[in-house]
């Protein structure tokens, strides 16, 4: 116990913070960026250039199972351009996950359709039969979120929906390049999207991107925020829509050039990240699923591993989860965090109380969500995230933050009321 930081012992990583940087701004994302300023083509009308390179290059990583496909200006745009891609409107249900980040979802909010929050399973993600549960006469679709780039049970999600006809969307923003069986997610569903936002493993700062194997979601989509030029060039003239090619919806969602090519460049790179991740993912487990308090992630398939999220059990432990935070930051472990903003959604206003958002598409009535979903705020309450680390050079790293974990957690096991002294 007194070896322990926090309470005056050396400090187990002592390495200079930050101890995560992401993105990593290479030579090779400079180049790529610096070529496309002086390319001059710094503001895209169509589909041409680098959007057209980076779309083609995520449909041929997708095996073409989702053809078409449109960058947007973030993650968040590219799910709302899935839902309204949809028509989905007034009246419509949509399963949602409880515990997720809330942009999965709040786009929907637009739309006037009414989110219908499901439960999650142990791994945080949401639970399979808990969604047919929930599915009634006005279910149009259920939304996944991969979260932390662990899979969802997509084959028996995908199963659900096509036996009860309805639209399966994957939010994938956690999850590029995570597979299950060799088949990549994003292609289970009707449409999937993927934030470019500046801590994704693939990132151009800000920016998304949205693919579907439905021409009617996609023309839709386009016509949600690439007015003119674009929808001229890809939507058809014989569309029932293709009159309102030059005005779009009214809204202009492009993404930047600039973002779009450091993202291109860095896509290049995608496996071989996953599978360095996968390794510094391994060693944690391999490290923490002795300690009978701390749960590791269980999966199946390929995790993305955008972060690593364990459980840990402050029954179990007789330590609370507080202390251990502590004792873990007084080791010099500063990348440590307990998420916040990814959480059980379904309390906060803008899905609890939307006909004061939006009275015009919402009444008090609908707001009246269900509050119960204990599986999700026992994983919320339990988690601890750390980075996943994604280059060689960075072992050093990886095995201080393993050492100063052991540590701590060996004094929980062996000796829990050495921590009773901390405030």
């Amino acid at each position: 116990m007194k070896d322990l930081a926090v309470f005056g012992g050396p400090q187990a990583f002592t390495q200079s913070t930050p101890h995560y940087i992401w993105p990593r701004i290479t030579s090779s994302v400079k180049e790529a960026v610096n070529k496309q300023l002086e390319s001059g083509v710094i503001s895209l009308y169509d589909r041409s250039d680098i959007f057209e390179r980076f779309e083609d290059a995520f449909i041929a990583y997708h095996d073409h199972q989702q053809p078409f496909a449109v960058v947007q200006n973030s993650g968040t745009t590219a799910l709302w351009s899935m839902f309204v891609g949809a028509g989905l409107g007034i009246g419509d249900e949509v399963i949602v996950p409880s515990y997720s980040f809330y942009g999965t979802y709040s786009p929907l909010m637009w739309t006037g359709a009414t989110p219908v929050f499901c439960d999650s399973k142990a791994d945080g993600n949401i639970d399979p039969q808990q969604i047919e549960m929930l599915i009634s006469s006005r279910t149009k679709a259920v939304v996944v979120t991969h979260m932390w780039g662990i899979p969802c049970d997509m084959t028996r999600i995908a199963s659900l929906c096509q036996k009860h006809g309805i639209l399966l969307f994957e939010d994938c923003s956690h999850a590029h390049g995570a597979s299950i069986a060799e088949k990549k997610l994003g292609t289970f569903g009707d449409a999937a999207a993927w934030s470019l936002q500046g801590q994704k493993i693939i990132t151009g700062g800000e920016g998304g991107i949205m693919l579907t194997r439905h021409p009617e979601i996609f023309y839709r989509a386009l016509l949600l925020g690439q007015y003119n030029k674009r929808c001229k060039q890809q939507i058809p003239k014989d569309y029932h829509l293709a009159d309102l090619s030059l005005t779009g919806f009214g809204l202009k969602l492009r993404a930047h050039p600039l973002a779009i090519a450091m993202a291109h460049e860095q896509f290049a790179h995608l496996d071989e990240w996953i599978q360095q991740k996968s390794l510094y993912a391994n060693s944690f487990s391999e490290s923490l699923r002795e300690y009978p308090f701390i749960s590791v992630p269980k999966f199946v398939g390929q995790p993305a591993w955008y972060a690593y999220v364990f459980q840990y059990d402050e029954e179990k432990a007789g330590v609370s989860l507080d202390k251990f935070e502590k004792a873990l930051r007084a080791e010099g472990l500063v990348e440590i965090d307990r998420p916040g903003s990814t959480r059980p959604n379904h309390d906060l206003p803008l899905f609890a109380q939307a006909e004061r958002v939006f009275p015009h598409l919402y009444r008090e009535e609908q707001s009246k969500l269900p509050n119960a979903f204990p599986k999700a705020e026992r994983f919320y309450s339990q988690a601890i995230k750390l980075p996943v680390w994604a280059f060689p050079d960075e072992q050093s790293i990886v095995d201080g933050y393993i050492r100063g974990l052991c540590k701590v957690a060996e004094v929980v096991k062996n000796d829990p009321a050495a921590f009773q002294v901390m405030s």
